[in-house]
């Protein structure tokens, strides 16, 4: 795990956006608004259609390496030596069902990446709209995680090497998925507090969502998907939400140790993580929610805050990590 690593992740304020975009070392650049679109000429240029809540806040991922720039159908990637960023923006309206557009994303991110030659993937981003709408009977998230699941199925991707992920419904038209991959496979890590999700019960649709708890990079990166609320298999606190806040970082601490305990990463804490996504369900609960995150973590610590929708609609937060510090 003591390899150099070949990029840094940090936050930065939404007002600096002109002046980052110039500078090349900053291969990508993820910001938030009321529609999700994704630059054509540059992959790393991504806007996704999750308003901001209180300081508006960028991602801004920086590399010294030199990056090379290509595309395979529709999706398009940078890529060096050890690791490929890519992203591609599809038309879930197109398809019949979102199942058939998430299979067809990530048939083509497969694609990309065996012609790139970067078959592992470590950490998935997937956004679209009205992502707990039933639809002939199967809830729109359920229907992508059949799509999912089939594609990575087919692909033989193994359980222990799935990826971290998360999935999110935005206000905006879409199916956006950007990715990180690598030449070898990450550690994945795993939640004693929590079924694998990929050996959840059926009850909680046809297929199983298929990611892992978080992954380990041979760089030491950790990436921590989406955590909410969730012990056992279980939504926990579905009507209060800052006890399902003390949920989710539990949670996070437990990953997070994990990785500390077995791999040695030097991250003391959670509110050592640096890079925090909270995604909120209703606005309303902002400012509390807010307030509950700095008495837990410390009032320096910085999180990004968007109005999403999280995947299960008893659910009224979601938290994603990550240790990639510059």
């Amino acid at each position: 795990m003591s390899t150099q690593a070949p990029y840094c992740v940090e936050l930065h304020s939404a007002s600096e956006f002109d002046a980052l975009k110039q500078d090349p070392r900053n291969f990508a650049i993820v910001r938030y608004g009321h529609t999700t679109k994704v630059d054509p000429e540059h992959p790393g240029m991504i806007q996704i259609a999750l308003p901001p809540l209180g300081e508006h806040l960028i991602e801004v991922w920086r590399s010294e390496q030199e990056l090379h720039r290509s595309e395979f159908g529709p999706v398009r990637y940078q890529y060096c030596d050890q690791f490929l960023f890519g992203s591609l923006l599809l038309d879930d309206a197109a398809d019949q069902d979102l199942a058939h557009a998430s299979a067809r994303a990530y048939q083509h991110i497969h694609d990309a990446l065996e012609q790139a030659g970067f078959p592992s993937l470590l950490r998935m981003w997937n956004y679209f709209p009205r992502i707990n709408l039933e639809v002939e009977g199967l809830e729109r998230y359920r229907s992508f995680c059949v799509g999912r699941h089939q594609a990575l199925e087919a692909w033989h991707f193994p359980n222990e090497q799935l990826p971290a992920a998360t999935a999110i419904g935005t206000l905006g038209e879409g199916l956006l998925v950007y990715f990180v991959a690598s030449k070898k496979p990450g550690i994945q890590i795993e939640n004693a507090r929590q079924v694998s999700a990929f050996y959840y019960p059926q009850q909680y649709g046809p297929k199983s969502p298929t990611f892992s708890r978080a992954t380990l990079t041979e760089w030491s990166h950790l990436y921590i998907s989406g955590t909410a609320s969730i012990v056992g298999h279980e939504t926990l606190h579905a009507d209060d939400p800052l006890a399902q806040l003390d949920e989710t970082l539990t949670n996070l601490r437990i990953v997070l140790d994990s990785a500390q305990q077995d791999h040695e990463l030097h991250c003391n804490q959670v509110g050592d993580l640096g890079l925090m996504r909270m995604y909120i369900r209703d606005p309303v609960n902002t400012e509390a929610l807010l307030g509950h995150i700095h008495e837990r973590l410390g009032s320096t610590v910085r999180v990004q805050l968007l109005q999403g929708d999280i995947c299960r609609s008893d659910l009224l937060i979601e938290i994603e990590a990550m240790h990639a510090p510059c």
